[in-house]
């Protein structure tokens, strides 16, 4: 990590070297598009053929069953399995706070226009295994999905998720969701939830983390079925000034540089040189005492900065140039502040750590990254309902309008459109 000057040269590599949404390579895309097509053509067969070529596991059967999802739950750590209890439980009370019933708009004449707000009929959870096996995440897609009422989540996890990191079973368990659960992963598991096979339901939606070929997959099967904002590498932008506790900063910027891929960005955005000198010092010598060592010390090196500015107000516009999956606020005013914030979510205060909102302490911990954040939003019970409109229309209420929606119709070129209104008054 080291200390740059805003608006320099060395400001503007270290952005342009920064992580940004895009395509997957080439070589990935073409991969995943023979994998999708054998799954579309040969379904279970392919699966199991893929997940013993893919993932070294020769399976007998795709489906976990809610008796085996308990039984490996039961093998996680019970204190574990209780966190994850209290955690579901501050989730679901946010997100449903998101839960709305639409509206109904009713004129004088007796005609109603309505918004209806409807569950999915069915979507589909990506669990990833290996590192990224984190029980935190299924809960994170698993109830806003319950909450938002969807008829049928399907789980689909690599083959030895389970077995080897048995509190992802009992996230699974404690989210009530272990109906529908199937031992396949990669860019072959998106296939399946999009086209379905004779063993897999296909679904509506697809949301969850996932390598490069689950992110390829996503894209090629858009369309088809939605799928929810790709994920990158985490991202943490730290707003502070001279009241901040350089310490806090620096286990902050550690905490997410840990994650594992080596590209998460880790930034410390202050108008303090004595501040900015601390924190790179601390990052330093705390590069040993966090996980994933290697990846760590690549994000560092890569992605870290410290940059100078010369006020709040500057360092406000950096913020927001980034648009971070995670932005923390540390200064004066901290509240009003965060309100100029652009950030998939805003920690503000020195007792509002990013790593708390990673947790479950009630909102989402899916959020868009890449400088998405000035577009997109949390993962949310909204990703998991349908908005319809619903017109009915009196006698009465057609007929204020026809003359307007004639005119436009017409000077759209449109006759058909004008008849389709005109031919129900033409016997007056």
């Amino acid at each position: 990590m080291r200390a740059i000057a805003y608006p320099g040269a060395a400001y503007r590599r270290w952005l342009a070297a920064l992580p940004r949404a895009s395509a997957p390579r080439a070589a990935v895309v073409r991969a995943a598009e023979r994998i999708v097509r054998d799954v579309q053509k040969d379904g279970d067969a392919a699966l199991l053929r893929l997940s013993e070529r893919l993932d070294g596991v020769k399976l007998r059967s795709l489906r976990v069953r809610p008796a085996e999802i308990r039984a490996l739950a039961e093998r996680a750590d019970p204190a574990v399995v209780e966190a994850l209890g209290r955690m579901a439980g501050r989730v679901e009370a946010f997100h449903r706070r998101q839960l709305t019933a639409g509206f109904k708009l009713r004129a004088p004449d007796g005609s109603l226009l309505e918004e209806r707000v409807l569950p999915l009929a069915s979507a589909g959870l990506y669990v990833p295994g290996g590192r990224g096996a984190y029980p935190s995440s299924v809960l994170m897609g698993a109830v806003p999905a319950r909450v938002a009422g969807v008829g049928r989540l399907v789980i689909v996890t690599p083959p030895l998720t389970l077995e080897r990191n048995p509190a992802v079973a009992a996230a699974i368990a404690v989210a009530g969701v272990g109906e529908h659960v199937y031992r396949v992963g990669g860019a072959q598991a998106i296939a399946a939830l999009a086209y379905g096979t004779r063993t897999i339901p296909a679904v509506d939606k697809i949301v969850g983390p996932g390598n490069a070929w689950v992110a390829a997959a996503k894209r090629l099967v858009r369309g088809h079925v939605e799928i929810d904002s790709e994920a990158g590498p985490s991202e943490i932008a730290i707003l502070a000034d001279d009241t901040a506790d350089a310490g806090h900063v620096a286990a902050d910027l550690l905490a997410q540089a840990e994650h594992g891929s080596g590209d998460e960005t880790v930034v410390l955005v202050t108008p303090s040189r004595t501040l900015a000198a601390e924190v790179v010092r601390l990052v330093a010598e705390g590069r040993g005492s966090v996980a994933n060592r290697a990846s760590t010390r690549r994000a560092l090196a890569r992605h870290a900065a410290a940059v100078l500015v010369r006020d709040l107000a500057e360092g406000v516009a950096v913020i927001n140039r980034l648009a971070p999956e995670h932005a923390s606020v540390v200064t004066r005013g901290a509240a009003r502040v965060a309100r100029q914030i652009v950030a998939g979510a805003v920690f503000v205060g020195p007792y509002s750590p990013v790593a708390a909102g990673d947790y479950g302490i009630g909102p989402n911990h899916v959020l868009p990254t890449g400088g998405a954040a000035r577009f997109a939003s949390p993962l949310s019970v909204r990703d998991f309902q349908r908005r319809q409109s619903v017109v009915t229309l009196t006698r009465q209420g057609l007929a204020r309008a026809t003359e307007d929606i004639v005119r436009v119709a017409m000077a759209e070129g449109f006759p058909g459109h004008a008849q389709s209104l005109l031919t129900r008054f033409e016997a007056e």
